[in-house]
């Protein structure tokens, strides 16, 4: 039976499944750095595009391709997440993303090795229209890059399902704060919520309010207050089953039925909460280890 995640259907739904986006400093770094690395290597090897032909200092003109290549990418994972925010949310990245990004860096790099090929390599270098260059390095690049890109979100998807799957099992219920009330207040301290912890869900940024979700005789209820969730996580600190998971939720974890995992990143899951609550990348390691026994 064919694999489907290169048939119709399957493919389709492999695109748009969670992809991680490198969101650290070091990573938008180093990623570059080292595909500039293997392209200086494969053009000193392979030398195509008549650069065999070259006599003299061919090291230093090949090096102008490495340097293309990684401020090209730099910019693309350092610079452009910044100017557009929400184009480049982590949160919303997706293989498919993922993909067409790749592919935009592709044909940037082709026009500027093709530029560069022009005006540095006139004289030096066989030249070629800017069509050739863009076909020649799409040709090279597209299919590697679908290829590790679906493999990478199998990979990572199955790893993190059974991470999962282990801290689900390894869930413990706590009815040690059970007694305790907490007192959720608003920025103007004119309106509050309070409730025992026993019945408080979780807590969600939604512009300059939060919405507080929590139990009232069992059924899952939903109140609007005015205040900023880091505040709010003030108010909540000293519990230690609650705690932020994500720039946008906090959570009482003891309400935690279950994990799971895709490619990007973990979710919790409530029981008759309609959604599942994402997990930062940056969710600190101690916090998923204190469900573990």
């Amino acid at each position: 039976m064919p694999d489907e995640t290169f048939t119709g259907k399957g493919f389709i739904e492999k695109l748009n499944r969670p992809f991680p986006f490198f969101e650290s400093p070091g990573q938008r770094i180093l990623v570059p750095f080292l595909f500039s690395v293997f392209i200086y290597v494969f053009l000193m090897v392979f030398q195509p595009f008549g650069l065999s032909e070259i006599e003299y200092r061919k090291p230093i003109f090949i090096a102008g391709f490495f340097a293309i290549t990684f401020l090209v990418m730099v910019f693309s994972y350092y610079l452009l997440p910044m100017i557009l925010r929400d184009v480049f949310n982590p949160d919303n990245w997706t293989v498919r993303k993922n993909i067409w990004f790749i592919f935009w860096q592709i044909l940037t790099i082709g026009f500027f090795n093709w530029l560069y090929n022009a005006t540095v390599g006139d004289g030096v270098s066989q030249q070629h229209s800017l069509v050739v260059f863009e076909l020649s390095t799409v040709a090279v690049g597209i299919f590697p890059i679908i290829f590790v890109t679906l493999y990478a979100e199998k990979y990572l998807s199955r790893k993190h399902e059974l991470i999962a799957d282990d801290l689900t099992s390894r869930i413990q219920a706590s009815d040690n704060h059970n007694d305790i009330r907490i007192k959720i207040v608003s920025e103007n301290i004119k309106e509050f919520l309070e409730l025992s912890i026993e019945d408080f869900i979780c807590v969600q940024s939604n512009g300059n309010y939060v919405l507080v979700y929590y139990y009232q005789n069992r059924v899952i209820k939903r109140q609007f207050i005015r205040n900023s969730l880091t505040a709010i996580g003030v108010q909540l600190e000293g519990i230690d089953t609650i705690k932020r998971c994500h720039r946008s939720y906090i959570v009482n974890f003891a309400h935690v039925k279950r994990f799971s995992g895709n490619a990007r990143n973990y979710s919790l899951h409530i029981e008759q909460l309609d959604f599942a609550i994402p997990v930062s990348r940056s969710f600190p390691k101690e916090i998923i280890e204190s469900f573990k026994n």
